[in-house]
């Protein structure tokens, strides 16, 4: 049987990138499902993927409109059966007019619940659009085409050795691992983290990301971090390669993410190295966690940690094997991919 050849279309592909990196763990999924590969992404480093990877250019420095020419050249050339963007729908702007000219059926992958303008442009294009939870895409509520999945991470990639009792941090010593945007509400954790008992702390892994609105966000986190009832107690460890997130998470025993209406990856990567989550009530509901703060109020959030059940590596493992794996996420993508509809 012959494969189908899949273009597969992401922001960037980068194996050590403290973002992205696992991008390229999902290009290789949709291969080990059947698929023959062919990426395009904004910017490419390094990578050990076994199939094409054509840049737009970024990483040379090319300007916008460079960019452009070279995807339209690249859609038009190219040789592929369907086409998967992933993440950024700007691309659905740019190739809806041949992708829909071609009739070549093409699938989305997006998480937030932002209503940006070139998803609006893009989306007549598209035959199904795969959403983490039912909160994401809440335009396309009632249209048949959105498909709530739940999330995925790679488990093997993720399947590091348990660090010993002994060597791990207390659980009075939080864990966050996500960007600094006002998207991740990290001031909430910080609100919380001060009506807590001063060996409560925070060590956070992540950099702001977007110039316009992130360098602001910062300075007001870096202002309740030299609070009084705060200072000495956070960490901004700054950005590190994914990869080194393995040896990282599991030496802690509880991960907080306050972020809204969506699944957080970070979270799942975090719950599969052994860490209790600290998470929003719909977060966990759409991860299929059974504990969650009342509300999102500092105090809840404070009064949840203080009262925090740790749960087993084994418990935590087993959620993420049964509803959040990234081979069984793309197996439910694919039904729909190789059948065209």
């Amino acid at each position: 049987m012959t494969r189908q050849r899949l273009l597969f279309i992401t922001p960037k592909i980068h194996e050590r990138d403290d973002d992205f990196a696992f991008t390229s763990l999902w290009a290789r999924a949709f291969a080990n499902a059947g698929f023959d590969v062919t990426v395009i992404c904004t910017e490419k480093r390094e990578h050990s993927l076994p199939f094409p990877v054509y840049s737009l250019g970024r990483e040379e420095g090319l300007p916008r409109w460079r960019q452009f020419l070279r995807l339209q050249k690249l859609l038009m050339t190219l040789k592929y059966d369907r086409v998967f963007v992933h993440m950024s729908a700007v691309y659905l702007a740019s190739g809806a007019w041949w992708w829909a000219l071609r009739r070549i059926p093409t699938y989305l992958w997006y998480t937030h619940y932002t209503k940006p303008w070139y998803l609006t442009l893009g989306a007549p294009v598209v035959k199904r659009m795969f959403a983490a939870m039912s909160a994401s895409l809440p335009q396309f509520d009632g249209d048949p085409r959105k498909i709530v999945t739940g999330h995925g991470i790679d488990t093997d990639f993720w399947n590091v050795p348990a660090v010993p009792e002994e060597e791990r941090e207390p659980a009075t010593h939080l864990l966050a691992v996500h960007r600094i945007s006002q998207s991740k509400r990290l001031h909430l954790v910080l609100r919380a983290l001060a009506l807590l008992p001063k060996e409560y702390t925070l060590t956070h892994y992540g950099r702001p990301q977007d110039p316009r609105y992130d360098p602001a966000y910062e300075q007001e986190i870096r202002s309740l971090i030299n609070s009084p009832e705060l200072v000495g107690r956070v960490r901004l460890m700054g950005a590190v390669p994914m990869p080194e997130l393995r040896a990282i998470s599991p030496r802690y025993r509880v991960v907080i993410n306050m972020v809204p209406k969506t699944i957080d990856k970070s979270v799942l990567e975090a719950m599969y190295c052994g860490c209790t989550p600290v998470i929003a009530r719909d977060h966990a509901e759409a991860i299929g966690y059974p504990d969650a703060p009342k509300s999102e109020d500092p105090k809840d959030i404070a009064d949840f940690i203080l009262h925090l059940q740790l749960k087993s590596r084994e418990e935590l493992r087993q959620i993420i094997d049964e509803k959040h794996s990234l081979p069984a996420l793309v197996e439910r993508m694919a039904v729909y991919i190789r059948a065209g509809n």
